[in-house]
């Protein structure tokens, strides 16, 4: 990834031009000069995690995460085409991850483009939704019996609800591994206490994963 196509893709986000950069990104795609592994990682993880507003804007701030959201958002959906041809061709993992975040966690982007990199990885990996309530991923254990669950969290206030989702699951399913994942569990410290099998932050934890789970 190279200094101008941040730059050049960061200048249509900062002018809000979701024409633009979409069309950018998706240009990128298609013509091989990004994976869908670094524009994940290197162009859209980015845009949203060094999104900044100067103290004039401060009151503009969370309608411009919202639209900045948006647009990442669409760009995640108009590559699904070319993701879904790569995936044909990967090599199959018998491992299935059910991917969420729970209760009062909205920001759902990262779980969903780790869903794909899970996927593209040879996982069968299903993204559920966000704000998913205890009792419903409870549910969707039962109904779908994963060999894992993921959950998401970005939100450090979110850590008591997942620990409360992690102790029935281990409760409940003690044979569904648990992975965590985010930017609230990037401290260590986040996570000690909550039951846990995998910590996966970083495209390089998640293909050691793979390699492990596929012996």
């Amino acid at each position: 990834m190279t200094k101008i196509i941040y730059d050049t893709f960061m200048s249509y986000l900062s002018h809000e031009d979701k024409a633009s950069a979409v069309a950018y990104a998706i240009g990128l795609l298609e013509d091989g000069k990004v994976d869908h592994e670094s524009l994940y990682l290197d162009l859209l993880a980015p845009s949203l995690i060094h999104f900044e507003c100067t103290l004039e804007d401060e009151a503009l701030c969370i309608w411009k995460e919202h639209i900045r959201t948006s647009i990442i958002r669409t760009i995640i959906e108009a590559s699904y085409v070319s993701l879904i041809k790569r995936i044909e061709h990967v090599n199959k993992i018998n491992v299935s991850i059910m991917v969420t975040t729970p209760a009062f966690e909205y920001h759902e982007i990262g779980a969903i483009m780790n869903t794909h990199l899970m996927l593209l990885e040879g996982f069968d990996a299903t993204y559920i939704g966000a704000n998913t309530p205890k009792d419903e991923i409870l549910s969707a254990l039962r109904t779908y019996n994963p060999d894992y669950l993921a959950l998401s969290v970005t939100n450090q206030y979110n850590l008591v609800i997942t620990k409360q989702i992690t102790d029935e699951i281990r409760r409940y399913f003690p044979e569904t591994g648990i992975i965590l994942g985010g930017n609230a569990f990037r401290d260590p410290h986040n996570y000690l206490a909550i039951a846990h099998d995998k910590v996966l932050n970083s495209l390089e934890d998640l293909k050691a994963f793979a390699k492990e789970v596929a012996k």
